[in-house]
């Protein structure tokens, strides 16, 4: 539920468990970061939101979407197009099934994890390029620091904006 990206979290679980443990690891937070972000969505969309009429366009947009298929919301998530936290939030706030919602991210989930793992076992790569220039630093805690900035500016943004 964190802002944190888990990116960092997964590479760092695969390169000290391996694939197997790091996998089950990784599963296993998907889906109870799945169920939470769900159930967040549901929370929301019982609130009563009467601002200029909203209640009547919630409706409409409810219906619209609901409708997606099964295959539709797959195809995004293995895109990767929209953040896999407003996705399931948006999931849940629409009414679509759990059921589906799990079995949608637990098959988009899959090929990222090879991605991740190869990742995670080149990663040492990088960190050896960056200890020759006298950065005794390891790639995961520079993504991170990259993603708490990146997340940090872009909320600054938004507050600036709104």
């Amino acid at each position: 539920l964190s802002p944190v990206p888990s990116l960092p979290l997964v590479l760092f679980y695969y390169a000290k468990f391996g694939f197997a443990k790091g996998f089950v690891v990784v599963i296993v937070a998907s889906n109870i970061k799945i169920l939470m972000h769900y159930f967040i969505g549901k929370i929301v969309s019982r609130k009563n939101i009467n601002i200029l009429g909203m209640n009547e366009k919630i409706d409409l947009f409810r219906k619209k979407y609901k409708s997606m298929s099964s295959k539709d919301i797959l195809f995004l998530r293995l895109s990767n197009l929209f953040i896999v936290r407003i996705l399931n939030t948006f999931l849940g706030f629409i009414g679509f099934s759990l059921v589906k919602t799990f079995a949608i991210n637990n098959i988009a989930i899959l090929p990222w994890q090879l991605v991740y793992y190869y990742s995670a076992t080149k990663i040492d790569i990088l960190s050896s390029i960056l200890t020759s220039y006298g950065l005794n630093v390891s790639i995961v805690r520079v993504l991170s620091i990259v993603s708490i900035a990146s997340i940090f500016y872009i909320l600054i943004l938004f507050i600036l904006i709104f």
